[in-house]
């Protein structure tokens, strides 16, 4: 986790049946960019293909130009191993920058985790 003066920038992930499901909190820009890169790397090559890798941005507030690059980057690596990148956004703050740049199809945006990729809920 990296915190600059406002904002926290918290990534996690977690393998959730065949899938990773990386979750990413905060602004996500040039200074937060190569942490995720980081984690998106381990999470492509720690899934067994057809298994996705989904990102989860639903608890981002900012979505720059790098964290886009990176997303397609990522996207463009699973692609060449069989794989899928899921791209869950449901916030105004990460949907327009999509919408604008028409990424929303290219990066197949989902509104929510698929129900196979969701936390177990304890019982």
């Amino acid at each position: 986790m990296r915190t600059d003066e406002h904002v926290p920038f918290r990534t996690r992930s977690e393998s959730v049946g065949a899938a990773v499901v990386v979750r990413v909190a905060g602004e996500l820009d040039c200074s937060t960019a190569e942490e995720l890169s980081t984690l998106l790397d381990g999470a492509v090559h720690a899934v067994a293909p057809p298994a996705p890798v989904v990102v989860d941005l639903t608890d981002l507030h900012f979505l720059g130009a790098q964290g886009i690059g990176l997303l397609l980057d990522h996207q463009d690596m699973c692609l060449r191993r069989g794989s899928a990148l899921m791209v869950v956004a449901n916030t105004a703050a990460v949907l327009r920058p999509l919408q604008v740049l028409e990424l929303t199809d290219v990066l197949g945006v989902r509104p929510r985790v698929p129900e196979f990729a969701a936390p177990e809920t304890a019982r």
